[in-house]
């Protein structure tokens, strides 16, 4: 997407509407988990198909723990600039702390830290950094992740029965080795960086700004305060917050996969003015040496598949680099379109 066509977006207006059943669907998962519950595959494919994003309830995620995190994450944030940089990230390590983010090199009014799965990671090369201030931090974080992957694993057989696949098409994509990760967001009314004494600093007009997610799927948790909206027919919809819901959107090797079938929703995420803000994502991601390209199931003579194969190793790490600083256009999967 050029310049003049994202400014034109992020101009689009916001639909009035705060009705929660008027926005992205809400569905309860439950017979994800429990056969005697109500099936939910077709709610969910279809709300792939429709908006690329939906809320869950009934998830199986524990909320003692869901409570622990957010407990963890509202801490870490209100640790001094110090203490926050001893896990500074850097280009060639992109876990830990960091406070001048990019989306589509657009500066980010937002900090962030980033973690994945103990060990070296298979992309980057390189391990967790987690801080000595925070008691527990690792423990209770690294639970979070395997939870989440849990669900998304659930998640994504409905996505594969949503297209007619066998529920576990995709899962040696994904098992054992995932490059999934967590972020804990902490979006400030005061910009992170309107101290930094750097000439040229854009200014940070969102939260995030307009974008569509790497991966395979997210799941979002959102605190009570608001500010997330997906673009749908020319509008701006605000993602209105639900008690005990995680909100899941499909990424771009989603939509790759299902041959646009599925669409990765652009998103994006206001300023804070008024108070501050958190959120929690987990970036369902495929194994470092995936290659991504349109199902067997998805592709016909009437319906050619409508990408080139993605290393989804090198299209994560440009992602990154894109995140991290200027270095060039961020990468997006309409370079691959066929």
């Amino acid at each position: 997407m050029g310049e003049r066509q994202a400014q034109d977006l992020d101009k689009h207006p916001v639909s009035s509407t705060t009705d929660v059943s008027a926005s992205v669907p809400v569905i309860d998962v439950g017979g994800l988990f429990d056969t005697a519950a109500d099936n939910p595959i077709e709610d969910i494919a279809r709300a792939c198909r429709e908006w690329g994003f939906f809320q869950v309830v009934n998830h199986n995620i524990a909320a003692e723990l869901i409570d622990e995190v957010g407990h963890n994450t509202r801490k870490f944030f209100r640790q001094s600039i110090d203490s926050k940089e001893s896990v500074l990230r850097s280009r060639d390590n992109p876990w830990g702390y960091y406070n001048n983010e990019l989306t589509k090199n657009q500066r980010d009014k937002k900090e962030v830290f980033d973690f994945t799965t103990e060990g070296m990671d298979p992309i980057y090369r390189s391990e967790n950094r987690w801080p000595d201030s925070i008691d527990g931090l690792p423990e209770a974080m690294l639970s979070y992740l395997q939870a989440c992957t849990d669900l998304s694993l659930r998640l994504l057989e409905a996505f594969c029965i949503g297209l007619d696949l066998p529920g576990d098409y995709l899962r040696e994509y994904f098992v054992p080795e995932h490059t999934g990760f967590i972020r804990l967001n902490y979006y400030p009314v005061e910009d992170p960086m309107a101290m930094a004494e750097l000439d040229a600093l854009p200014d940070a007009g969102l939260g995030v700004h307009h974008h569509t997610d790497a991966g395979a799927l997210t799941v979002l948790l959102q605190d009570a305060v608001g500010g997330l909206q997906v673009h749908r027919d020319g509008c701006w919809h605000n993602i209105p917050p639900v008690e005990g819901a995680f909100v899941i959107n499909t990424g771009d090797m989603m939509q790759v996969w299902s041959n646009d079938t599925y669409q990765a929703a652009t998103h994006r995420v206001l300023a804070m003015e008024d108070c501050d803000r958190y959120s929690i994502p987990f970036f369902f991601n495929p194994a470092a040496g995936a290659t991504i390209s349109p199902l067997p199931g998805v592709v016909s003579d009437s319906r050619p598949a409508a990408y080139r194969p993605i290393h989804w190793a090198e299209f994560r790490g440009q992602r990154t680099d894109g995140d991290y600083a200027d270095y060039g256009t961020e990468v997006q999967i309409s370079q691959y379109r066929l």
